[in-house]
């Protein structure tokens, strides 16, 4: 199991004569002297966030030039000069070691620079000096490439061998390529580089990073290379983007939201619940797009399945009517798949999950919700879907296998299928489900087979937990998501924040469940990943919600985790393939 941690340190803004700690300092074992200089934004929309990072491998120096980003975020035309005036700085020492004065906000504007006497756990000192540049972009990825011609292709890009592939045994002579590189990089000779060719040939083309020094020689090659046979490569797990929804447009952590996510033409589709269009995010840069058309569909409840279409559902009170709409394209409104009415007193739709392809064979599951303070839920509507038909609808009934749950957004669950075969179950989670394990008390996730009990109910049985891996404390873990992949099936479960302000930090993880059945409580995860949040603040509980989804790429080497944490205020997307390496 590779763990992967990634740590967004938020400082609090305070005065040097505030409660905190003025020396920003904290203690690292494993290294002596200084180990990094973070600097902070203290002014404007970004601030407290992190601006900054010196990692220092060096314990001798006593010169230490912060490299400020030419523009903040990477991927905007804002430029951080206004900032750089006002930045405060933290230092993250050794244990026993010390800097006078105590660090605060200092001006590292061009030309500035700032004298300090450091002292190492020896007692011995010396004295250093720091200072910051703002430095134009080196980076030299190619986010996405694609040949155009009788038989379209994308390229499956490896921007660590620096080459891409293209999956495909059609006659590529005379295409032309297209390519999207990371922010502020181009393309050399972009006029060459857009004429036909014959990609039958490998054939090469140069990127130039923002600061126009640095130029990476990427070669296009027709070929597969070696796939794994099962499931996905850990060592290939990468962020693709991280980004505040509020940068975006997107409603405040303030507001009372219900988020869900899904993918269409390698889009990110979010949609608040709220009856707003959903808006939809460049899926591997993250940059917003535009809105989608929902004509007469509404999307209450939101997911995307295995066959690239989205799924659409609205909120039915009892006796109401049910539309699931779908979509394949982002400019064609969406159309009616299939209506039920709710013949429970409990409101469905806020949820839908699904895996396999609804255009072909398929299992849904929306879940009914309760009512706080007034009823729990604990029942499912279950769609089997042959032929791109649904061929049964089954009301799924939880109560003798599983404690209910609220409403949405926060206490309700998002009950996902744990295989498309009905006899395999479902994975369930909600907030406030824990059990004790040894001192601490955990999240669990329940497996809940497709077995019945003399009453007709979902049977409970003795093998149904497995463990979170995290503490019940400050996290709301009802967001899921399934899909198979490489001959294995996975499940997404994302945690949001309950309190931001208080550190509880959103949370990623990735099982295996292809063998459900066999699923005991500790089970190890295939992927860890601690988030990032961009919003330190409290407001209300029912704000504590969000959304996962699971996508791959066309060619099917490429599998693709969303997110989205309205509380935290963090949207992020992950990437994995299925190549050997």
């Amino acid at each position: 199991m590779k763990r992967i941690y990634y740590l967004i340190t938020v400082a609090v803004l305070a005065l040097a004569s505030s409660c905190q700690d003025p020396h920003f300092i904290e203690q690292n074992a494993e290294r002596q002297g200084i180990t990094s200089l973070t600097a902070f934004f203290t002014t404007g929309k970004y601030t407290d966030q992190q601006l900054a990072k010196l990692e220092v491998t060096d314990e001798n120096m006593d010169y230490f030039l912060i490299e400020i980003p030419y523009y903040f975020p990477e991927e905007t035309e804002d430029p951080t000069t206004i900032y750089l005036s006002a930045l405060r700085i933290r230092a993250e020492l050794a244990p026993n070691c010390s800097i006078d004065p105590p660090l605060t906000v200092l001006d590292l504007s061009p030309g500035n620079e700032h004298k300090f006497t450091f002292t190492n756990n020896k007692g011995e000192s010396r004295e250093i000096t720091i200072a910051a540049k703002r430095t134009k972009f080196r980076r030299t990825d190619v986010m996405t490439f694609s040949l155009e011609g009788t038989f379209p292709c994308d390229g499956f890009v490896d921007n660590d061998l620096r080459k891409i592939y293209l999956f495909t045994n059609d006659d590529l002579s005379g295409y032309t390529a297209k390519a999207v590189v990371c922010p502020h990089a181009k393309i050399k000779d972009i006029e060459a580089f857009e004429k036909p060719k014959d990609y039958n040939q490998p054939q090469k083309f140069t990127v130039i990073a923002h600061d126009e020094v640095t130029e990476t020689e990427y070669t296009i090659t027709k070929e597969a290379p070696t796939k794994i046979p099962y499931g996905f490569n850990a060592k290939s797990a990468k962020e693709m983007f991280s980004v505040n929804p509020g940068n975006l447009g997107f409603p405040a952590y303030t507001e009372a939201m219900n988020p869900s996510v899904g993918v269409l033409e390698t889009k990110m589709v979010i949609s608040m619940g709220d009856g707003s269009a959903p808006k939809y995010l460049n899926g591997i840069t993250g940059v917003l797009e535009g809105e989608l058309n929902l004509g007469a569909a509404k999307a209450d409840g939101m997911t995307s399945d295995e066959g690239g279409n989205l799924i659409l559902t609205n909120k039915a009170a009892a006796g109401e009517t049910v539309n699931i709409y779908s979509t394949n394209s982002l400019t064609a409104a969406p159309e009616l798949f299939y209506s039920f009415v709710n013949e429970t007193s409990f409101a469905v739709g806020s949820v839908v999950r699904v895996i396999g392809d609804i255009k072909s064979n398929a299992r849904m599951l929306l879940t009914h919700e309760g009512v706080s303070g007034v009823s729990t839920a604990s029942i499912v509507t279950q769609l089997v879907i042959k032929g791109g038909v649904v061929v049964e609808r089954t009301l799924l009934d939880f109560s003798s296998a599983y404690p209910g749950w609220g409403e949405t957004a926060i206490h309700y669950a998002k009950v996902t299928p744990a295989a498309i075969e009905p006899s395999k179950g479902v994975i369930v989670s909600h907030y406030g489900n824990s059990v004790t394990i040894g001192e601490d008390s955990h999240y669990y996730l329940a497996h809940i087979d497709g077995k019945l009990n003399a009453e007709g109910k979902m049977k409970k049985t003795e093998k149904d937990l497995f463990d979170a891996g995290y503490s019940n404390w400050g996290k709301n873990p009802n967001s899921m998501d399934a899909k198979r992949y490489n001959n294995a099936t996975y499940l997404a479960h994302f945690v949001t924040s309950q309190f931001p302000a208080w550190g509880q930090w959103p949370g990623l993880y990735i099982y295996d469940i292809s063998t459900p059945a066999t699923i005991g409580i500790a089970d190890p995860v295939v992927m860890n990943q601690q988030l990032a949040q961009y919003n330190t603040q409290n407001a209300e509980e029912s704000n504590a919600c969000g959304d996962v989804v699971i996508s791959f790429s066309a060619d099917g080497f490429k599998m693709f985790v969303y997110y989205f944490d309205h509380y935290a205020q963090s949207i992020g997307g992950y990437s994995v393939n299925c190549i050997k390496m």
